[in-house]
């Protein structure tokens, strides 16, 4: 049964929609918890791996006191491994002579080292605890709760027990649902629609750029007003080169609700976070979550809208990968058939 406070938070979703018409639009305000999920279900490690959260939930604490960084690079590779083709940590494995890595793909570059190689200390950590059937897919879904969390994101439950793929999805599938960095709005309602993401979605997850940097070749197509705020930023960050601008100018280690505020004033640092103001519905819930004072709508809508892509389905035929950057086992086609190494 849904808790209350989930309730309340689908009443002031429903209150909204009956005095404004751009949030009635919207097909869905909060997402209800469900007890499980496919194979997936919460504290399905509660036996086989009682100590798995605290464990997840120290690491992260240790790796986040020594660099506040780790937090916007887990949840960039969450979202970037979960949006196209659901939590299978298919984007972690590294390229091989059998296939390459979504890492390759442009939307995809430059993702935090220290986050990578947290997932794998904590892959390590939890198979020293003697646990083996945990996948480096639900790792990575708690580490990045547990990080926001830290941050000053809301609590969000997640379903647990998937498995990790065997070989990265294809780069057409990850292309097509991983927005482009000249997105317009359009663009971006199209793509988080056909994932079955709502405007409210859109907005909500767009609001974990309270915290991060971008890339710079990312800043590429951020045009417009104010025109001094647009040469700022692209005097700061070369196009050349690994260096990274802040997502958040006014506070970028807090997860709060400032970046909206940021952008009705002309003070988004992407091209794509300035089209949320570009259409009605999207730009009802920046105006809206920007004078949140206590931050109850914009959190709720998140933590829904998280746990709703921590359950977009995933292929069952996985396996628990031991090192988060290879397939258990790959299959190599050789003159004589098929050859299994490690």
């Amino acid at each position: 049964m849904a808790s209350s406070g989930a309730m309340v938070l689908a009443m002031m979703g429903l209150l909204a929609a009956l005095v404004c018409p751009a949030a009635a639009a919207a097909t869905e305000f909060i997402s209800m918890p469900t007890d499980n999920v496919g194979d997936h279900s919460y504290g399905v490690h509660a036996t086989v791996c009682p100590n798995l959260e605290n464990i997840v939930r120290d690491k992260v604490a240790d790796a986040r006191r020594n660099d506040i960084s780790v937090v916007a690079g887990l949840l960039r590779i969450f979202f970037h491994d979960c949006f196209p083709n659901g939590c299978d940590a298919s984007l972690l494995l590294e390229p091989s002579h059998l296939y390459s890595s979504e890492q390759d793909l442009p939307q995809n570059k430059g993702l935090h080292e220290g986050a990578l190689q947290l997932i794998q200390r904590i892959r390590d950590a939890v198979r020293e605890a003697k646990c083996t059937d945990v996948s480096c897919a639900d790792i990575t879904m708690l580490a990045t709760r547990d990080a926001l969390m830290m941050s000053g994101a809301p609590r969000y439950d997640v379903h647990l027990g998937r498995k990790d793929s065997k070989r990265p999805a294809s780069f057409a599938e990850v292309g097509r649902f991983l927005p482009a960095r000249d997105a317009k709005i359009r663009d971006l309602i199209q793509v988080f629609d056909s994932r079955g993401f709502n405007k409210g979605d859109l907005v909500a997850l767009s609001g974990a750029h309270t915290i991060g940097k971008a890339t710079c070749p990312s800043l590429e197509f951020r045009t417009g007003e104010p025109a001094w705020f647009v040469k700022a930023i692209k005097e700061n960050c070369p196009r050349s080169g690994d260096k990274k601008h802040i997502l958040d100018v006014t506070t970028p280690d807090v997860f709060d609700n400032k970046y909206y505020g940021n952008l009705l004033v002309g003070l988004g640092v992407l091209g794509t976070d300035m089209e949320l103001l570009q259409h009605q519905e999207t730009r009802f819930f920046v105006e809206n979550w920007a004078k949140d004072e206590h931050l109850g709508w914009f959190h709720g809508h998140f933590a829904a809208a998280m746990k709703k892509m921590a359950d977009l389905p995933v292929d069952p035929n996985g396996e628990y990968r031991d090192n988060c950057f290879r397939p258990k086992l790959v299959r190599n086609l050789t003159a004589d058939g098929f050859v299994a190494s490690a």
